[in-house]
């Protein structure tokens, strides 16, 4: 190239640019340092010059320590690592890092979640069996914070379906041992239900025992039992017709005795006294008096019952029908038309009366309509009023539990539907039948993760979610119809003394 030849402007321009611009390096130095330095340095000394929080004193409370007010670096400098607000259960700690960020530079330690959320449970039981596949699941994988303030609300109540059948899909290969069948979709490949029952269940893949919660799985056309000691046919209280009653014929409906608990998410125990006492009254002697037996053990009722007509020998109270209400006059059996029956004025004395009195209530009027009673041919609870009496034994009545222990379900998301669009109670004859929707009745409203035109779109995480407590294997304490088997000195004083007042004429 002929070096007197002229350069064009542009060539001539890239030239000058290409040449070492004089004080460059020093520049890229300074600037490096600066944003060092606000970035890294004065962040660093501004956190571990920062203040601590105030210990709580001993008569602080746990709740008191956790709402302490955070402190936060001076002019907020580690604001510029923070990628957004946290949410709203962390806000506590949204000024003290070290909180859940132990160590510099690293990410969060599923140690710095523990030491906080202690009692959360994972997915497996690691002492039953090791899941590879968890072993790189960490609590940021899922629980990702600085998302806003509901951010963590959003991810815990759904996650991605697709996650959870990289395992589920093929169950058996990741836990061979496992009872759940493979699971793609809730609309297209998900099996049956497994639905917890107490005692001797009955169904396709029961298993023996009958001391023992355990799950059974449905099928087609067949009817799962549970076990129970309770006489409750639905069919009769849910009829079109109604049920007699004191107040005449009533219609009753399952919220008549079915009554939410405050989130709504469930329901109330059903109780005797609220639910039941109304039609199914514990009237003794309707001859004499209003009162009733009490709703409890053995010996409390067969206590009252001799109190009560030893007063009456003792005292010679006389029955006079012209001063019986109509009430008394006319105290039925529920849904029938059959009288209850007197012994005041019965023959012999007042151990016999009483022991009239108990035979018929534990054996036909009361007792029995709803539980198994069994006579017994041993002595009463000695020093008890009733020990002289026939004694009896009533088959305790199962508490509550969980039908799906490993899925979740919120009756208050489904308030709009009617208990009967998913529970077949009016067909129900005895309590033992489990009143369980299969999933072709939830299939009617819900489908899988693909939208389709009037079906609610559900992920997994609708109705399971990751952390899953330890199966429950033993059955609860049983609810018992009585309280404790013998009465205090005080209830027995009590007793006499409404005894004494409600015989008077």
């Amino acid at each position: 190239m002929d070096h007197n030849t002229p350069v064009d402007p542009i060539t001539a321009e890239i030239g000058e640019l290409q040449k070492p611009l004089k004080g460059r390096r020093p520049l890229s130095w300074f600037l490096f340092s600066a944003i060092l330095g606000l970035a890294l340095v004065l962040p660093v000394l501004a956190i571990l010059l920062a203040p601590a929080a105030p210990a709580a004193s001993s008569a602080s409370t746990a709740s008191s320590a956790s709402s302490a007010p955070a402190y936060s670096t001076p002019l907020a400098l580690d604001a510029v690592w923070n990628p957004g607000p946290v949410a709203n259960a962390h806000q506590a700690w949204a000024n003290d890092c070290q909180v859940c960020h132990s160590s510099p530079f690293s990410r969060v330690k599923d140690a710095d979640c523990q030491a906080c959320h202690k009692t959360t449970p994972g997915h497996v039981d690691p002492t039953k069996t090791k899941v590879s596949a968890l072993e790189e699941v960490r609590c940021a994988t899922c629980h990702r914070d600085h998302q806003g303030a509901f951010g963590l609300a959003l991810q815990n109540k759904h996650f991605e379906g697709q996650n959870c059948a990289a395992c589920h899909a093929d169950i058996k290969k990741t836990m061979p041992e496992t009872q759940t069948l493979n699971v793609r979709d809730f609309g297209k490949e998900h099996p049956e239900f497994r639905i917890q029952v107490l005692g001797a269940a009955t169904g396709p893949t029961a298993a023996a025992g009958t001391d023992r919660l355990r799950r059974v799985r449905q099928a087609s056309g067949t009817a799962i039992t549970e076990a129970t000691t309770l006489k409750f046919p639905h069919d009769v209280h849910l009829a079109s017709k109604g049920v007699r009653s004191p107040e005449g014929l009533v219609k009753m409906s399952c919220d008549g005795c079915h009554k939410p608990n405050s989130d709504r998410s469930s329901f109330q125990p059903v109780a005797m006294k609220e639910h039941c006492q109304s039609c199914h009254a514990l009237k003794f002697e309707p001859a004499l008096t209003n009162r009733e037996v009490p709703h409890g053990s053995v010996d409390e009722v067969l206590s009252t019952l001799r109190e009560f007509y030893s007063y009456v020998s003792l005292n010679r109270v006389q029955l006079d029908g012209s001063k019986l209400s109509v009430a008394q006059r006319f105290v039925a059996l529920p849904g029938k038309d059959e009288r209850l029956p007197s012994f005041v004025n019965g023959a012999g004395d007042a151990r016999a009366r009483a022991a009239a009195s108990a035979t018929d209530l534990f054996e036909r009027t009361s007792c029995v309509v709803c539980h198994t009673v069994n006579r017994l041919e041993v002595a009463g609870k000695v020093g008890t009023p009733g020990a002289d009496l026939p004694q009896w034994e009533i088959a305790p009545v199962a508490g509550q539990h969980a039908w799906m222990p490993k899925a979740r379900f919120e009756h208050s998301a489904h308030e709009a539907s009617k208990c009967t669009d998913c529970h077949s109670a009016p067909d129900s004859k005895k309590a033992s039948d489990v009143l369980m929707p299969a999933i072709a009745v939830c299939r009617d409203c819900h489908m899988g993760a693909e939208k389709v035109a009037n079906k609610v779109a559900s992920d997994c995480g609708t109705c399971h979610g990751f952390h899953m407590a330890p199966h429950e294997v033993k059955a609860q304490a049983p609810a018992s119809t009585a309280a404790p088997s013998a009465a205090s000195p005080a209830a027995l004083a009590t007793q006499r003394q409404t005894a004494q007042l409600a015989a008077k004429p």
